[in-house]
């Protein structure tokens, strides 16, 4: 009887030891869970600030070619003016110059030719670090203003400087303006406003993507201005749409 006690005890004792390593072991996995989550999550934090810090560099770099390139970028944008072809005011606006197949354009909103049934004419440009007119040719306009196909496209056979055009970054980071209608020369593009219609609108690497038409989010594509450029080219009268 005493043996019978004693080997109980004795499974009982063994029992209680397994009971006590489970749940150490247990506590121990348990731990360590939290651990490789903590682990999991501070790795993800460091991806984030990772990214974070990456983005940042890329915008002080934008801004760094802005700055570096800001008066030479100044000298492409132009004060205009013309007058009505019947009775009115003269209407004043922005133009820019633009490169464009190894040729330099001058470009404005197509409502600053054409505007609620008036017509404008005698049109004349000068560059925002230049005192002197110039008084390019009118090659071809669009005013449909309402679909964002608002442009002006001219011709001036002594222009030497213009704006590259971004084919791959095609997203609108900065307008130009004229200082001469004391507005803001260059501010980011959500902040422009009415009264800049014919600005050039840049993406963040600085090159020309658009034209400032509304004190909106619209604008009309400058892909929409070098396709009509390459039907007047091969002597195509462009669609208006």
């Amino acid at each position: 009887m005493k043996i019978l006690i004693s080997v109980k005890t004795q499974i009982i004792f063994v029992l209680i030891l397994l009971i006590i390593a489970l749940s150490t072991t247990a506590g121990c996995l348990a731990r360590s869970n939290i651990a490789e989550e903590e682990i999991k999550d501070l790795k993800i934090e460091i991806a984030r600030l990772e990214k974070e810090t990456e983005k940042q560099g890329e915008k002080l770099s934008d801004y760094d070619i802005l700055t570096g390139n800001l008066n030479k970028l100044l000298t492409t944008v132009y004060y205009g003016s013309a007058t009505p072809e019947t009775e009115g005011r003269e209407k004043n606006f922005t133009a820019f110059s633009m490169f464009y197949k190894d040729n330099f354009y001058l470009i404005t909103a197509g409502h600053c030719i054409e505007y609620g049934g008036i017509k404008y004419t005698d049109f004349k440009f000068k560059s925002n670090t230049s005192s002197q007119w110039i008084y390019p040719e009118l090659l071809y306009y669009e005013a449909d203003y309402m679909n964002n196909r608002d442009f002006g496209i001219f011709t001036y056979p002594y222009l030497r400087t213009g704006l590259i055009i971004d084919d791959e970054d095609t997203e609108p980071g900065y307008v130009l303006g004229n200082m001469e209608r004391k507005l803001n020369f260059f501010k980011e593009f959500k902040q422009a406003k009415e009264g800049e219609s014919g600005s050039p609108i840049l993406s963040l690497g600085c090159k020309l993507v658009g034209i400032v038409i509304k004190n909106n989010t619209d604008y009309t594509p400058i892909s929409v201005v070098t396709l009509a450029i390459d039907k007047l080219s091969i002597d195509q009268e462009p669609d208006r749409k």
